[in-house]
């Protein structure tokens, strides 16, 4: 459920609203009974906004920043089952601070700005760290206590047995609840794209097929293609590489409202949606909740009528839930 999912980051200073990707390329587990160590390694970007004043100049990062990320979590699990929403929620609960690696890749481009901007470049230049150095370190520091903070609350997975539904979030929602949503399972998880950029979300299995419906405040160009094939542009844009056409299931320029739809396949799947505008453009998207539950085994108890949630899952009637 982890190795080659792409996650989406939320931006620190908007936590609702998801401005880069996590590619965990790479997941090993070890335990000794509910004791467990999760090793999670893997690429990501995140767009950042910032600026500082320092010394009477003004430093400003507006960009992409690339990055490899290595982390380990020990600790424990812990599982429960509520009677009244069918729910199994199995929680992971760090026992000690994540040790996190996070390295920027390309590094991170400072603009300067203000009276004595190049007196400080020179200064920069004779302690051996230019602006673009002290830009890294400090998207270094930024990322790696990010990804600490994010992960101290440990992650869930929880399994609607009525449906089959199952979400992995981080941190520990409470017994019988899904979890926050993330990207495509609710229209209000809301993704910005900046010019150039790539989001990229997945994988998702498509045994019966695969649609999805979006919704965005400009133009972009949204596609569905295999895992295997998404993965080839989501290392090209990591590395600033010219990225080449990959081939896709589906594809379209989508301004407004607008869906795809692909038929059954036997490739694990990723959205893939590339900026066409020199503007930010928000999106959001969202895959129907009983697909997503029949794609992974459908139901594993007999429930009543089900219907849509607010948070993208799907709910019994309350005289169901009562049994």
């Amino acid at each position: 459920m982890m190795r080659g999912n792409y996650r989406g980051l939320f931006a620190q200073d908007r936590p609702d609203v998801v401005t880069g990707v996590l590619w965990i390329r790479d997941c090993k587990i070890t335990n000794d009974g509910t004791r467990v160590r999760f090793e999670l390694a893997g690429n990501g970007w995140q767009w950042v906004d910032q600026s500082k004043q320092k010394a009477g100049g003004k430093f400003v990062v507006r960009q992409y920043v690339k990055f490899g990320v290595h982390v380990v979590i020990p600790g424990a699990l812990d599982i429960a089952y509520d009677r009244a929403s069918h729910v199994v929620s199995m929680w992971f609960t760090p026992t000690q601070t994540p040790q996190v690696q996070f390295s920027p890749i390309g590094g991170v481009a400072v603009d300067e700005k203000g009276l004595w901007s190049k007196v400080i470049g020179a200064v920069s230049s004779l302690v051996m760290e230019s602006p673009d150095e002290q830009g890294t370190h400090e998207a270094k520091q930024q990322g790696t206590q990010q990804f600490a903070n994010e992960l101290s609350d440990g992650m869930t997975v929880a399994v609607d047995l009525c449906t089959g539904y199952q979400r992995v979030s981080l941190g520990r929602p409470q017994k019988g609840a899904l979890g926050k949503p993330n990207p495509g399972e609710s229209h209000r998880v809301p993704i910005e794209l900046q010019p150039g950029g790539v989001m990229v979300f997945g994988e998702y299995l498509a045994p019966h097929g695969m649609r999805v419906d979006l919704h965005s405040d400009g133009a972009v160009r949204v596609g569905l293609a295999c895992a295997d094939d998404v993965a080839r542009i989501s290392d090209a844009f990591v590395n600033d590489r010219d990225r080449a056409p990959v081939p896709t299931l589906a594809q379209a320029l989508i301004q407004g409202e607008g869906h795809l739809k692909i038929k059954p396949t036997s490739c694990k799947v990723a959205l893939v949606a590339q900026a066409v505008e020199a503007r930010p453009i928000t999106f959001d998207w969202r895959r129907p909740p009983s697909e997503s539950a029949r794609a992974t085994g459908g139901p594993a108890i007999r429930c009543g009528t089900l219907s849509p949630t607010r948070d993208g899952g799907l709910a019994r009637p309350a005289a169901t839930r009562r049994r």
